[in-house]
């Protein structure tokens, strides 16, 4: 379990929480709603997030999102947070790119409007280019090709990608730039 300190709203500490420690959490229900996308195939659960020793119910709502996978409720155009598997990554890279281009075009708007905008990709960059560097992997795509795309869309887009390792990282971290902006911005 990872516990977020936020002394303050500027400075978020992770630390790791024993579950035998977990019964000493007072529960507390988050205080937004996340809108999860209705086509998200396999949504995060956000569960198990601690803030501040305290275990948090944290709501959800399916909706079709026009843009991204995770945002808050009342609060789409302005947060939003792309996620991405390794595999997926690279799909949309190769034949869904006219798509992944449209979806940070209209991530880019939401910067530009003085909102927040990312993507959070389920893997490890250089793990993902050695397993496309594999001459017996038969991939059709090169990490050369994934370099090139990681170093150029961020910049044009405006939009920061984020290898977060692995899928519960990566929920873990949506989680905590949702709840770091709705602490910056609306609470």
């Amino acid at each position: 379990m990872v516990i977020c300190d936020t002394g303050s709203v500027r400075q978020v500490r992770a630390t790791v929480v024993q579950p035998s420690r977990i019964a000493n959490l007072e529960l507390e229900v988050c205080p937004f709603v996340l809108a999860a996308d209705t086509r998200e195939q396999s949504p995060w659960t956000f569960q198990g997030i601690v803030i501040e020793r305290q275990q948090l119910i944290v709501k959800q709502e399916r909706r079709t999102l026009q843009t991204g996978d995770y945002s808050i409720v009342g609060h789409e155009n302005q947060i939003v947070i792309e996620r991405k598997s390794a595999a997926d990554l690279l799909g949309s890279i190769t034949t869904g790119n006219a798509r992944f281009r449209r979806e940070h075009e209209r991530m880019g708007s939401i910067v530009d409007n003085c909102g927040f905008a990312c993507v959070i990709v389920e893997g490890d960059l250089s793990r993902i280019c050695d397993e496309l560097d594999d001459p017996n992997g038969g991939r059709q795509i090169s990490s050369n090709t994934v370099l090139g795309v990681v170093a150029t869309w961020p910049r044009r887009y405006r939009v920061p990608w984020f290898f977060a390792g692995d899928r519960r990282r990566a929920e873990l971290l949506g989680f905590r730039i949702l709840f770091k902006w709705w602490s910056e911005n609306v609470k």
